[in-house]
């Protein structure tokens, strides 16, 4: 077995669990398969749903002879999402993975280490492409008549059809990392250039529908259009529709091509990049004070933040939301509700706008759970706080305290605001506020119990955790539960 397949071998392995499985006890398998079983049925019923979506669409398209219009759906919105979540997750993955010293002290060539790390990035980027690519195609095979090469076609594509947005999203990763690391406050300047370019891209989706408009008003057909906005796009569709062999094998060459330069260029420069990457700074000159005290919620609180703020992996998959919501009040202050709800494709209802508000505001609050992950985060260090003379009492409620700092203040303020614009009255305002204090509390408290349910204390990388851990999976399904059937 070569050193490749034996690294991607142990990193399945690891990140899966499945060792750790073997030796346990009997109620850890229970809740493991109590976990895959919940996973499943939730991958079923998300995937019944679009498939129904998109057959109901399907019949629209039918009729205005646009079936490829969906093909295009299925690529655009695999090609955003597998950009936008590798964009934060490239960095812990390639650049400052845990275990990166252990692998180069092996005699593994660095090739295999980073193939093997880019290999595991878009493997996770399956889950995206999958749903996007998969569900659409097999509507399009029973609504228009394909060829015997179409599911061969299918599946090739789907395959390679990750690798573009991945390695885009790595060297954006890596421009960020190598910023942010030539300064003492490394973390803090990544956490703000990754914020401000979801911010960026929050206010350039304001305007994607007059620019797709504009665009496909200006062309032909929606193959043409799609050739401007999107080239692999315009092969991909190509290939499915006509059967197009040379469409395949540009969109496949497309699709490798960069991933092998971008493997080899990295490659031959990975330790150099990643002991670049990997420099700290100390201060020569430190000078000894008067050490403070504070109680144990306070001094675990300060500790929670510094933990919090020093992951941009994990500030990036909790703090959005927050971002959506302040961005969204600035948009209705400057533009106002009528041109946002238009751009949102909310129907604007005079009774309804209050009601629409509240719902926002709670889905953003709901997006922003630190506490879901924050005991599997402790890693191996869980010990020294289980060995300190302090209450688990205390810890918890730190960890809740940070949720509630990060979530209340924000949301209350952008609500005050809104209310003031809108034109709410007190009563209302006031117990959509006791709402909002209220959902913090629970959602942080939610996220405590799940994380305690199912930790995750051995990885490699934050991703692992905050990506990927039983806790954030389950809270993600509690989330999109309460959102569905508030």
């Amino acid at each position: 077995m070569s050193n490749l397949a034996l690294l991607m071998k142990n990193t399945l392995k690891n990140e899966s669990g499945i060792n750790k499985l073997k030796y346990a006890d009997k109620s850890d398998k229970i809740k493991a398969i109590g976990m895959v079983l919940l996973i499943t049925f939730t991958i079923v019923m998300l995937s019944a749903y679009g498939f129904v979506a998109c057959f109901y669409l399907s019949d629209f398209l039918v009729k205005i002879n646009q079936m490829e219009l969906l093909l295009i759906l299925g690529i655009i919105g695999c090609t955003m999402a597998t950009f936008f979540t590798s964009i934060y997750k490239a960095s812990s993955y390639l650049f400052q993975s845990k275990d990166y010293e252990m692998l180069t002290s092996l005699p593994i060539k660095q090739s295999s280490i980073l193939s093997s790390k880019i290999i595991m990035l878009i493997f996770n980027n399956y889950l995206f492409a999958l749903p996007c690519l998969l569900i659409p195609g097999i509507v399009y095979f029973i609504k228009v008549n394909t060829g015997a090469l179409y599911f061969p076609f299918l599946i090739i594509l789907i395959l390679t059809s990750p690798l573009i947005p991945t390695i885009i999203s790595s060297i954006i990763a890596f421009i960020i990392t190598n910023i942010s690391s030539r300064s003492k406050k490394n973390n803090l300047i990544s956490i703000v250039l990754n914020l401000s370019l979801v911010a960026i891209v929050v206010i350039l989706s304001f305007n994607l529908q007059n620019v797709m408009m504009s665009i496909i008003q200006n062309s032909s057909s929606i193959i043409e259009a799609t050739q401007k906005l999107y080239m692999p796009a315009y092969y991909f569709v190509d290939a499915l529709k006509n059967n197009s062999i040379i469409s395949l094998v540009i969109f496949v060459l497309i699709s490798i091509v960069p991933t092998a330069l971008f493997v080899y260029l990295f490659a031959n420069n990975f330790n150099k990049i990643n002991s670049k990457l990997s420099e700290t700074y100390k201060s020569n000159n430190y000078k000894f004070k008067e050490l403070k005290s504070s109680k144990p919620v306070i001094a675990l609180l300060k500790k929670e933040v510094k933990r919090y703020f020093s992951s941009t992996i994990y500030v990036m998959n909790t703090f959005v939301g927050m971002i959506i919501l302040f961005l969204f009040t600035v948009a209705i202050l400057v533009i106002g509700y009528d041109k946002i709800a238009q751009i949102l494709e909310i129907a604007v209802v005079k009774e309804m706008i209050a009601i629409q508000i509240i719902g926002i505001t709670l889905f953003c609050i709901i997006m922003t759970n630190t506490a879901c992950v924050s005991i599997s985060l402790e890693g191996k260090n869980l010990w020294i706080l289980k060995s300190s003379p302090i209450k688990e009492m205390d810890i918890f409620k730190s960890k809740i305290l940070l949720n509630i700092i990060l979530t209340i203040p924000i949301s209350i303020i952008c609500f005050l605001v809104l209310s003031f614009r809108l034109g709410f009255g007190m009563k209302f305002t006031t117990l959509v506020i006791l709402t909002i204090i209220l959902i913090s509390i629970f959602i942080a408290t939610l996220g405590i119990f799940i994380n305690l349910l199912y930790p995750k204390m051995d990885f490699t990388s934050d991703v692992a955790v905050v990506k990927r851990g039983a806790s954030v999976i389950i809270s993600m399904i509690s989330r999109y539960i309460k959102w569905k059937y508030r």
